[in-house]
């Protein structure tokens, strides 16, 4: 699937926006963790460990990946449909016709 120029900026401010809000709830998360010992010390860098692994996969910007990484950070509730304003209407039905075979499946 091609994308614009136009795309590619909108593409990159979605998957920024995405990547913000993923960065909110962890900063959240860490700010709520009390550190009263050594091992929640490791705790804590378990956790970092653990989230450097997922966002490395997760933030993956290539436009051959986008539409899935997209679809992914909707069911993970980082973004959602509206988000998408700007896309093609093409990809846009694409994520939701994608997603709602997914859904049905899970379902079933």
């Amino acid at each position: 699937m091609s994308w614009s120029k136009t795309e590619k900026i909108i593409a990159r401010r979605i998957f920024e926006l995405a990547r913000q809000r993923d960065y909110e709830i962890l900063i959240k998360k860490i700010n709520n963790k009390t550190i009263n010992s050594p091992e929640d010390i490791w705790e804590l860098r378990e956790l970092l460990n653990e989230k450097v692994k997922e966002f490395d996969e997760k933030y993956d910007y290539r436009y051959s990946l986008l539409l899935g990484i997209f679809m992914r950070l909707i069911g993970e509730d980082l973004l959602k449909i509206d988000d998408l304003s700007g896309l093609s209407d093409n990809k846009i039905e694409t994520i939701k016709q994608v997603m709602k075979l997914r859904q049905n499946r899970v379902e079933v």
